[in-house]
């Protein structure tokens, strides 16, 4: 079951749901891009329709953020990349091998000596072209993914990019049965950036924390919230007014 936002269909799932379906896409034969959407996907996807074509064309699209569960009154349940991540890099999926590509300073290395027994291949990757959406060393990152033999991708370049490369990039690793854009995942569970506090994330206000933290976010801060609940409420206002009006 979906739940569209602007556009943009979400699966109505929980995080355990979440890890039953890569559960069952590991032993299939097909590859998956699961992406974590958050309200600046769907801000982002407004004016890029290649972006919002990737995020509609993803086996599991879950909710990564709290302004989304917020807009549709708690039917989406909020299932983190963060979160997402540390249950499989804790081998709570039994025979996963992850490979983990993105991130800031050797921060996705550092996991590899934290999840020894499930982090089989970890890379920074480069600069991406924001054009191409391909590595500076692509080839090379894709020979060490199919070297690796891991089954689950983990990337974090950070929104768009993430994904707009798994999207390219997917079919040429064969091995890899489920592809998770994960934003900036792996500098939280290295402890290189401190995340908000479970009290914080409890009232949906971990954009606050991460602004009193990280202040250089507030762009971004802005289209998560104010940005993000003005384009809702104004859809929503020009629905009421002309109920005919499909709004891109």
């Amino acid at each position: 079951m979906k739940k569209e936002i602007l556009g943009v269909g979400l699966d109505i799932i929980d995080a355990d749901q979440t890890i039953s379906k890569i559960t069952e896409y590991l032993q299939s034969n097909k590859q998956y891009h699961l992406v974590t959407v958050n309200p600046e996907f769907i801000v982002e996807s407004r004016d890029n329709k290649k972006f919002k074509n990737v995020l509609n064309k993803a086996s599991l699209a879950v909710c990564d953020g709290f302004g989304l569960v917020l807009v549709t009154l708690g039917k989406l349940k909020r299932v983190t990349g963060v979160d997402l991540s540390e249950r499989l890099l804790g081998g709570e999926i039994k025979n996963s091998k992850v490979f983990l590509l993105g991130g800031t300073k050797d921060n996705a290395k550092i996991l590899m000596t934290k999840y020894p027994g499930t982090i089989v291949g970890a890379e920074q990757g480069g600069n991406i072209n924001i054009k191409t959406y391909q590595l500076d060393n692509n080839d090379i990152i894709i020979n060490k993914i199919i070297k690796s033999k891991a089954n689950i991708l983990l990337v974090g370049f950070g929104q768009v990019k993430q994904e707009m490369w798994i999207s390219q990039n997917l079919s040429k690793v064969p091995n890899v049965k489920v592809a998770i854009g994960v934003g900036g995942t792996f500098d939280y569970l290295s402890g290189d950036i401190k995340r908000a506090p479970k009290f914080f994330r409890s009232l949906g206000l971990e954009w606050l924390y991460r602004l009193t933290a990280q202040p250089q976010r507030l762009r971004r801060i802005f289209n998560a919230t104010i940005k993000f609940l003005w384009l809702v409420a104004l859809n929503k206002l020009l629905k009421l007014k002309h109920p005919k009006l499909t709004k891109r």
